[in-house]
């Protein structure tokens, strides 16, 4: 299991460098997926859905990240996911570094950024409550993890 000293020694960097914070956010999504993807509740919730991809672009740092749902695992990389999408529901959201940080700090919900204007999304409407859905259930195990 994960310590929560080890996840708040990583959100402690996110406040270093534009590289720092590239590397720190690698290592946030990495352990929340090894997580998610060893939660029978997690994976459970994920079989209601089809496959998917979630693309997160920050774009004051010109930095993707991309998580793919395929068969009830979650994989993730920075590289470029839609040539390899196999006609995969993508659905874009677009933020700045500080909104992310605020997210992971939680100062803010993701849903509270999108309504205040923070988050622009990319894709239809059923795929971003699907998102939504995910992500809620995500930070749940996320909270869990850091308390």
């Amino acid at each position: 299991m994960i310590d929560s000293n080890r996840i708040s020694t990583i959100l402690q960097s996110l406040e270093s460098t534009d590289e720092q914070f590239k590397t720190s956010i690698d290592k946030i999504i990495k352990i929340g997926l090894t997580i998610a993807n060893n939660s029978k509740d997690f994976k459970d919730e994920l079989r209601c859905y089809d496959d998917f991809i979630c693309h997160v672009y920050i774009k004051d740092l010109d930095f993707n990240i991309w998580v793919n749902h395929n068969q009830q695992t979650l994989s993730y990389n920075t590289n470029y996911y839609e040539n390899h999408s196999n006609d995969n529901r993508i659905i874009h959201f677009i933020m700045k570094k500080e909104i992310l940080k605020k997210i992971f700090h939680q100062k803010m919900y993701a849903s509270e950024a999108y309504m205040k204007g923070f988050i622009e999304i990319e894709g239809t409407l059923a795929d971003a409550m699907i998102i939504k859905n995910v992500l809620r259930y995500f930070f749940k195990l996320y909270r869990y993890l850091i308390s």
